[in-house]
């Protein structure tokens, strides 16, 4: 398989962006996601649009999370296919800001040197003083990329 490192993946779009809302506001967040080579090692990072509805002292955010595997297969038993596996490595969460237009952002973890495949997982936030912050159900990049 060739190396897909440095090839944009797609989570959510300008016409379907995740949305969180909570305590009379409402995020909206979109964007994108790559492994790339920098002068801090391999990275994963996502790219993300973001912006908030009916403010209240509330700001939006995005967390990326980042999934890699080592290119083994688990097997339950012989009847069932192989699939690949995998596991939370980093956690990371773009900065957070109240405005009512979209702005770009964007937030990145380093990948294990012992995996072989990374995946991002995004959520959108409103992080809300003194209370639990909502949030999304996880968004998962189209592909598993090797690098």
């Amino acid at each position: 398989m060739a190396s897909a490192a440095g090839v944009d993946r797609v989570w959510n779009g300008s016409n379907a962006p995740l949305e969180v809302s909570g305590f009379g506001s409402k995020g909206y967040a979109y964007g994108t996601w790559k492994v790339h080579n920098s002068s801090n090692g391999t990275r994963s990072r996502v790219m993300s649009y973001t912006r908030l509805k009916n403010a209240d002292d509330h700001k939006v955010y995005v967390q990326l999370g980042t999934e890699v595997n080592a290119g083994y297969c688990v097997q339950a038993s012989k009847y069932m296919t192989c699939t690949k596996k995998y596991w939370d490595h980093a956690n990371a969460e773009t900065a957070h800001h109240n405005s009512s237009s979209y702005v770009y952002k964007t937030a990145s973890t380093g990948v294990d040197d012992e995996a072989d495949y990374a995946r991002g997982k995004v959520r959108a936030g409103l992080d809300v003083p003194w209370r639990p912050d909502p949030l999304t159900g996880w968004s998962y990049t189209d592909g598993g990329d090797q690098y």
